[in-house]
């Protein structure tokens, strides 16, 4: 690891903030020299990957670390850009996928690059600390200080000393206009029907999102609102915090468990409500959800090591990540049959009463973007009749099976 704030200049790159995070001692100076970065190895993408993510440029970010990914050449590199890929995820609002690669980090310093151990404890505290797991991240950032005061430097000392001293202050406290209406001690409980890290339901009455993803949602949420398509009504959204009021219904996958009590078939609702939604004009949608914009993520997916094999479905099992990836290459589609498509349409994010769910990833796409999952997901868990249901009440007479293995396959890198 580089000296702590020294990324290549005489003076330190970086402060920490009252949140301990790391910023800029000079943004108008760091930006030009980030205009004038040429990277062609793994230091110089590494470096200007923390100099754009200190400029709150984090795609850009995360293209140079992954180039920097790319290119180690040591265990001990591998698992410094973890940790700043890491970082660009928590700076960005994605704590999830941030605490991945945190543990991920842990886990192998521990074996193959002692002496970054402390480093990958400390971020990893810091991140569990803003999630408020404050009692496990007093215990990590306690084994970084212990092997820092064993083998550290001073400043680095003092970096874990003022980590601990912030324990106190966090969680990162909920916006005003979110706060305004849940109050000071809100009720969390992540034990749901579709359980996630990314939901919490809070006081029995609301659904709580953050980061990125809540915002893509929003976003798309009061844009598809006006279109004849019924989703969850917003409680409140302000920052990077979406409150979404519960609709007291279950999903359509949970039909699975009703002994077939109701009168009208999934996959007759399921294909209804997609083509309702795929008959809204795409020149009016502003999201983008086409293959070279999805395509560019699931790279990013395979590169950083964010997807699970073990998750595949049965006729992918034994593949890697990198060998779907080129095989969605190898077999891409010359063309899109473009529509407004959910982008993970599933029973699961249909509930009762045709509500949409999930909508993070709404965007113009081609039609079987959605028709593949859902297909997938009838037969898994309904049989082949409500998958002819389903695309009876779709319209479709004759589906393309290609297209539906193609964007299957596709499914499996997110």
């Amino acid at each position: 690891m580089n000296a702590p704030g020294r990324v290549g200049w005489d003076e330190p790159l970086y402060r920490f903030d009252e949140r301990h995070r790391m910023i800029p001692h000079d943004p108008q100076r760091l930006a030009a020299r980030v205009a004038q970065a040429r990277p062609v190895d793994f230091a110089g993408f590494r470096q200007t990957g923390i100099e754009l993510m200190l400029l709150g440029r984090y795609d850009e970010a995360l293209d140079h670390l992954d180039r920097a990914l790319e290119l180690v050449d040591t265990e001990r590199r591998r698992i410094t850009v973890w940790i700043n890929l890491g970082d660009v995820y928590r700076y960005s609002g994605d704590a999830g996928t941030a605490e991945t690669l945190y543990r991920r980090a842990v886990e192998h310093a521990r074996v193959a690059a002692p002496d970054v151990l402390s480093f990958a404890l400390q971020h990893l505290g810091k991140a569990l600390a803003e999630r408020n797991q404050l009692t496990q991240a007093h215990e990590l950032l306690t084994d970084a200080m212990r092997l820092r005061l064993t083998e550290g430097e001073p400043e680095e000392i003092e970096s874990t000393r003022a980590a601990l001293d912030t324990l106190g202050e966090l969680p990162i406290p909920l916006p005003p206009r979110v706060a305004a209406l849940l109050g000071e001690l809100p009720t969390w409980s992540d034990e749901h029907e579709g359980s996630s890290g990314d939901v919490v339901f809070v006081h029995g009455g609301y659904w709580l999102k953050r980061g990125p993803k809540a915002v893509a949602e929003y976003e798309r949420l009061t844009w598809l609102r006006g279109h004849g398509i019924r989703v969850p009504e917003v409680a409140a959204f302000d920052a990077d915090v979406l409150l979404l009021a519960d609709a007291s219904a279950r999903s359509l996958a949970a039909r699975a468990d009703s002994d077939g009590r109701y009168p009208t078939s999934i996959g007759t609702v399921l294909g209804s409500v997609l083509r309702r939604l795929h008959s809204i004009p795409i020149d009016e949608c502003p999201f983008d959800g086409r293959l070279d914009v999805v395509l560019a993520r699931a790279r990013r997916h395979v590169i950083e090591d964010l997807v699970d094999p073990d998750d595949f479905d049965d006729d992918h099992r034994g593949s890697v990540p990198a060998e779907i990836f080129a095989r969605l290459l190898a077999q891409r589609p010359g063309q899109e049959d473009l529509v407004v498509a959910h982008g993970d349409f599933t029973p699961s994010n249909v509930l009762e009463g045709e509500i949409l769910l999930d909508l993070g990833a709404l965007g113009v796409a081609d039609r079987y973007r959605d028709l593949a999952p859902a297909a997938r997901d009838l037969r898994a868990g309904f049989g082949a009749a409500e998958v002819a249901a389903f695309f009876a009440a779709y319209g479709l007479a004759e589906p393309d099976e290609s297209r539906l293995r193609y964007y299957r396959l596709l499914d499996e890198l997110f």
